[in-house]
């Protein structure tokens, strides 16, 4: 059973209390019972699945002066202390961040830990719930309260494997849920987390050298490369998965069907070396320079950049323009700009669009 821990807390506190009020929970989930297993590891499958899915994420570690909740789940690993203990200490230190404070929270706060055959990871959430109606057994109408996972607010997931063995620069994942930014970045901050990893730059400077690829092939290959590209990317992010250059190489190859496709690997790692040195980084070395001077595998790959985790907005505008107000919306391919179907005239701002679809003429006609 890769479930090894589930606790849960209650939390309330509105914008003019001077406090938040926890309800700590007495016991840990007994997840030996199979009555109860299913229903947490179901729980928790799920949470994952919406940490995984979303677009809203940041990467990090741990601040090295913050030190508080770091302490404490180091005391845990280290059996001085249980996870149950663990959670409503890391609940009261984030409780105590919201005294005086003009933020408000209300549901619930979810910890748990899972063994998987690579790794130990643990994740946090803050569950929100809702109320419905149900029927009793005696056929009456009664209220009932559920989780609402639509509505899930922040999650974080701690990497404990790659933590302890220092084999990761971003081994916390942090997630964003609907609204409550202000409350999501006090909880990022009562834990110590600090961003060590820029996707939305990362991922514009990676199209960057895919639209400069895109332009070695054929012209009526290489929209289609990028858009395979944007394709793979997304699904890596939907999986939870980073894009690992020479994966992404070989999928074009067989996806594009163009022999210089299989070349992209090489022309992004050389691409990734230019900027490196280009930028005067890691003290001017090279990656091989760097590996021949006993730099970690870790350096290495992150002068080169082998992977790449991708920001899904930036991929989005990749292969199409789009926007919108409250009286119009418009998107389209970007690869029918500046042809005989779309053109865009920057000093008068004027956008001319002669291939209008069907669907958007019959509606005119009627008119």
């Amino acid at each position: 059973m890769s479930l090894m821990h589930f606790v849960t807390h209650r939390i309330r506190k509105e914008i003019k209390d001077p406090a938040a009020e926890l309800v700590n929970s007495e016991h840990e989930a007994d997840l030996s019972s199979g009555t109860v297993e299913h229903f947490y590891a179901q729980t928790a499958a799920q949470l994952k699945q919406i940490l995984t899915q979303r677009s809203g994420k940041r990467y990090g570690v741990f601040h090295p002066e913050i030190t508080q909740v770091r302490a404490q789940i180091q005391d845990w690993l280290g059996e001085r202390q249980t996870f149950i203990a663990l959670t409503r200490r890391i609940a009261k230190h984030f409780a105590n961040t919201l005294d005086n404070t003009e933020l408000a929270i209300d549901g619930y706060l979810a910890f748990f830990m899972e063994k998987l055959a690579d790794s130990d990871r643990m994740y946090m959430f803050h569950l929100r719930s809702r109320s419905s109606v149900t029927v009793n057994a005696d056929m009456t109408l009664t209220e009932t309260q559920y989780l609402d996972f639509s509505n899930t607010g922040f999650g974080v997931q701690i990497n404990l494997t790659d933590w302890l063995s220092d084999d990761d620069s971003k081994y916390i994942t942090f997630s964003f849920g609907r609204g409550d930014k202000p409350l999501q970045n006090q909880f990022a901050e009562s834990i110590g987390f600090t961003d060590t990893l820029n996707t939305s730059a990362e991922t514009e400077a990676f199209l960057e050298i895919v639209d400069q690829f895109a332009h070695t092939l054929p012209a009526d290959q290489g929209f289609e490369c990028k858009a395979k590209v944007v394709d793979y990317c997304m699904e890596q992010d939907l999986r939870g998965e980073p894009v690992v250059f020479d994966e992404l190489a070989d999928f074009l190859a067989a996806e594009v069907k163009a022999e210089p496709a299989k070349a992209f690997a090489h022309y992004m790692v050389e691409k990734q070396k230019e900027r490196a040195q280009s930028a005067k980084q890691n003290s001017g070395l090279t990656p091989e320079q760097m590996a021949a001077q006993g730099a970690s595998t870790q350096d290495v790959a992150d002068a080169i950049k082998t992977e790449l985790i991708p920001d899904r907005k930036k991929l989005r505008g990749f292969i199409r323009f789009s926007g919108k107000n409250k009286d119009l919306s418009l998107s389209f391919s970007a690869s029918m700009l500046d042809t005989q179907d779309i053109q865009f005239d920057a000093t008068s701002n004027e956008l001319r669009i002669r291939k209008v679809p069907d669907s958007l003429i019959k509606q005119l006609k009627q008119k």
